[in-house]
């Protein structure tokens, strides 16, 4: 079953990888980064008030293959296909939140997450607020008030 869990990231990273041009790689490091912070957090709040934990190898209570392995390369890829299709965005964001909450179930199932003070509903709300956050820093970066040429 972990074999499972580290395909799903390799499988993500792949698909960054191959879809993102790789003249456009660098402009997406600040979407990578973010959420791979923002993952590390969240599953650290997670983990320390007992909403779930981690089932198999992890560090500090954390899975670093959800956190560094499938949270970046979603959020990056979410928002690189919002700036190809920006009339699909509601569906482009929408789909990602809908994937990580399934595929989050699948985990459980699995038994590769077992959650305490937490359950599906939770998750679906949570990622709903994870994507509004990847969201709102990709407009932040991108935001230029003032022109200096």
């Amino acid at each position: 079953m972990f074999l499972l869990y580290r395909i799903v990231g390799l499988g993500l990273w792949f698909a960054f990888l191959l879809i993102v041009p790789r003249t456009k790689w660098r402009e997406y490091y600040p979407p990578l980064l973010f959420t791979a912070l923002l993952a590390v957090i969240c599953d650290l709040l997670g983990v320390v008030y007992l909403q779930w934990e981690y089932v198999g190898p992890t560090v500090g209570g954390l899975s670093l293959w959800s956190d560094l392995g499938i949270a970046p390369p979603s959020g990056a890829l979410a928002v690189y296909l919002h700036h190809h299709f920006p009339k699909r965005r509601v569906i482009n964001w929408g789909f990602w939140i809908v994937a990580n909450s399934v595929g989050e179930r699948v985990f459980v199932e699995w038994g590769l997450i077992r959650y305490h003070h937490w359950n599906s509903l939770s998750a679906t709300l949570f990622y709903f607020l994870f994507f509004a956050l990847i969201y709102l820093q990709d407009r932040w970066y991108r935001w230029q008030p003032y022109d200096f040429e």
